[in-house]
């Protein structure tokens, strides 16, 4: 802090030729003049000074009979004089700072926390319809009403908190984990029909008619659950029908085929080794890229480093400066090798079992098998699966007077075994 304060009002070194040095320090301690780096150099004493310390003690120098001499001026005061006859050194000096404060008047970058359901991206692009964005003047934005939009906007966000900092805006989200809104149960009567061919191997029933057991064979578009009740009066006949929502978890077991095709050939990049390195600088969306040109005429990809000028960590500014990189590369049409198509293999079969892990399908088996020929190679992925194996096709509710009972026409509404849920 002191060198700082040193600089910013100037200091002197001087050398102490003659007369009683120590006189002189003691002088200077009880006249509470600041000396410091005291050092001796050729039988003289040297210290440094502050320009103010160095015009008040000269009383003190004659009364104790030495002489002061100047080696070193160094300061803001000195600068200032030595340059006093450069104007546009000093008009540019002003202008900096000018160009800093027009720029605090600005925000420059715009941060985000705690979000997790709702991408930055998709945030920026909200507050972009909101005429809020990198270049906007502070005194246009109210925090206060910005936070109320984005609760309007997003029903789960519970809590957010807009604040400005220097030339930053900071937005503090906190999303609502539990559901806010619970869909309403759709009650329009259905069946439950089998999706696929499979075997039953669970059957719990909550609303309807169960129609298969457990351990039979299905056919695709088989009814598994009815969702009409037939109503009997005291001899048995069946009266009318009451529809409902057949609601059920059935699961079944079934062999699943899926296919993937590619192409044998294929286009890869091979790199030359020359590269060539530059510099980018971007002002207020304007991009200046200092790189060696390309006289070759050849391909190549490009790589860059990009940073954001900022004084203080709140204090951001609209430059960005990095390094770019550039490689040049061949394209080169390419056979895949029995390795590479079985890594492809193995990663697609990977993948499809993710996929159908996060659908709640239980895997028994599994087995992929490569197919190729001249130009293209399919991979067939055979799995052996456990999966929820019904869908709801909606019914009409009918009386049994019509003489027509789901689809049961003339015949008895057929009766669920004794054993069924």
């Amino acid at each position: 802090m002191d060198r700082f304060r040193h600089e910013l009002e100037g200091m002197v070194r001087v050398r102490l030729q003659g007369g009683s040095p120590e006189r002189f320090f003691n002088l200077c301690s009880q006249g509470e003049i600041e000396i410091w780096n005291i050092s001796c150099a050729e039988h003289e004493y040297e210290c440094c000074m502050t320009v103010a310390g160095f015009f008040s003690c000269r009383p003190l120098a004659k009364k104790s009979g030495i002489r002061l001499k100047v080696l070193k001026k160094q300061g803001l005061p000195f600068f200032f004089y030595r340059n006093r006859k450069r104007k546009l050194w000093a008009a540019g000096f002003f202008s900096f700072f000018l160009i800093l404060y027009i720029c605090s008047l600005f925000i420059w970058d715009i941060e985000f926390q705690g979000n997790l359901r709702h991408s930055d991206e998709e945030l920026l692009n909200f507050l972009e319809e909101e005429e809020i964005f990198c270049g906007r003047s502070k005194g246009e934005i109210d925090c206060e009403e910005l936070e109320g939009r984005i609760r309007s906007r997003y029903p789960d966000v519970t809590w957010v908190s807009a604040r400005l900092k220097g030339t930053r805006l900071f937005i503090h989200l906190k999303e609502n984990d539990v559901v806010l809104k619970v869909a309403e149960k759709d009650k329009t009567p259905a069946d439950l029909v089998a999706a696929e061919d499979g075997e039953i191997v669970s059957i719990v029933v909550r609303s309807g008619i169960p129609m298969v057991h457990p351990g039979e064979t299905v056919e695709k578009g088989q009814v598994l659950v009815r969702g009409s009740i037939p109503i009997t009066d005291d001899a048995g006949t069946v009266v009318s029908e009451h529809a409902v929502r057949a609601d059920a978890d059935i699961v079944g077991r079934r062999r699943r085929v899926e296919k993937k095709s590619v192409p044998l050939w294929h286009e890869e990049k091979i790199f030359t080794g020359r590269n060539r390195k530059g510099i980018f600088f971007q002002f207020f969306g304007k991009t200046f890229i200092l790189l060696p040109p390309d006289f070759k005429g050849t391909d190549w990809t490009y790589t860059a480093e990009t940073r954001q000028a900022h004084i203080t960590e709140s204090f951001c500014l609209p430059f960005f400066y990095g390094t770019i990189r550039a490689e040049e590369y061949a394209l080169c049409s390419m056979n895949y090798t029995e390795t590479e198509l079985s890594c492809m293999a193995e990663e697609y079969r990977k993948q499809a079992e993710a996929k159908l892990i996060e659908k709640g399908v239980q895997i028994i088996e599994n087995n992929v098998t490569i197919l190729d020929n001249d130009s293209v190679c399919q991979f067939q992925l055979e799995l052996m699966v456990e999966e929820p194996l019904g869908f709801l096709v909606p019914v009409e509710e009918k009386a049994a007077g019509q003489g027509e009972i789901d689809g049961c026409r003339g015949e008895e509404t057929p009766q669920p075994p004794k054993d069924r849920i």
